[in-house]
């Protein structure tokens, strides 16, 4: 279909007004809040169909590099950056605790296909993707709680069987149309990616257009620190994982960066400071702006011999 393929060549600019039409028209947001689980598990589904499962073999053979990716992606971020607040006597504030959640939650279900997209390395993305959100459920409850004071309403295990019902259907679903050859959805997925990636983005940024009519200059400020924060975690990540080669880096800290901030807000308790859900929401800005403005610089940093 013409419009598919328009929206797989124009992917990232796509992505990027999303977050805008989300801004502007709140009632679309409001309508498109429940279809959010829907929207991920699409996502999902898609970026493992378009998986080169032979490449995604050879990265589970090098358990190193993924454990200490793991480690870094789910203990370190968040530790050093609980830290760091913690010197300035911010790690229980509102902000501060909305970084610290960022940092130790999974990359987005949907980085494996940003990677694509952007010309990363998707399988290396899916991979890490997959292991992260496994050792979510149990890593989680150590940062919300050891570090933060906060509890979720789920148990372990609960949290744990909803992510891997989540996972575990996509697997599913991806490896039947794989097997029935859906090749002509294939071919457009990035289409169809960014369709579902449009509905996630304006069904998240529910309640922000109210928040920013009245604190603009506060909501200025924390979209301000999701940039900077998004931009600094992949630049630190991607430099300390140089060891790997320069796309696997740069594939980690694009991981880094991108973090499955809804998941939390699916399991967290109700009464959180307000400022979480905000930052949540602001996070979205530099999730689908900075890949438009980072596809050139990847490029060539990955041309450089």
């Amino acid at each position: 279909m013409g419009w598919l393929r328009v929206l797989d060549r124009h992917a990232t600019r796509f992505l990027a007004a999303s977050v805008f039409l989300a801004l502007a028209l709140p009632d679309l947001a409001a309508l498109l809040r429940p279809l959010l689980a829907p929207a991920v598990w699409g996502i999902l589904v898609l970026a493992m169909l378009r998986t080169d499962w032979a490449v995604l073999r050879g990265h589970l053979a090098r358990p190193r590099m993924i454990a200490a990716s793991l480690v870094w992606l789910l203990l370190a971020c968040p530790l050093v950056l609980w830290l760091g607040l913690r010197a300035l006597g911010a790690e229980t504030s509102g902000v501060g605790q909305a970084l610290v959640l960022a940092a130790a939650a999974p990359s987005l279900m949907s980085t494996p296909a940003l990677a694509m997209i952007i010309g990363l390395d998707g399988a290396l993305a899916l991979v890490m993707m997959l292991a992260a959100v496994f050792l979510a459920p149990f890593i989680l409850p150590f940062i919300t709680l050891g570090l933060l004071g906060i509890e979720i309403e789920l148990s372990v295990w609960e949290f744990a069987g909803r992510l891997i019902f989540v996972v575990g259907s996509a697997l599913g679903a991806a490896f039947i149309m794989r097997r029935r050859r859906v090749a002509a959805l294939v071919k457009n997925s990035n289409g169809l990616m960014v369709i579902l990636m449009l509905v996630f983005a304006v069904a998240i940024m529910d309640g922000v257009t109210g928040r920013l009519v009245a604190e603009p200059l506060y909501v200025a400020a924390l979209l301000a620190i999701s940039f900077l924060f998004q931009a600094l975690l992949q630049a630190a990540t991607a430099l300390g994982f140089l060891w790997l080669g320069r796309r696997a880096a740069l594939t980690v800290g694009f991981l880094a960066g991108n973090r499955n901030m809804g998941l939390l807000l699916a399991v967290l308790p109700a009464g959180l400071h307000p400022d979480v859900a905000l930052y949540f929401a602001l996070a979205q800005f530099p999730i689908y702006i900075l890949p438009v403005l980072l596809k050139p610089l990847y490029a060539r940093l990955l041309a450089v011999k």
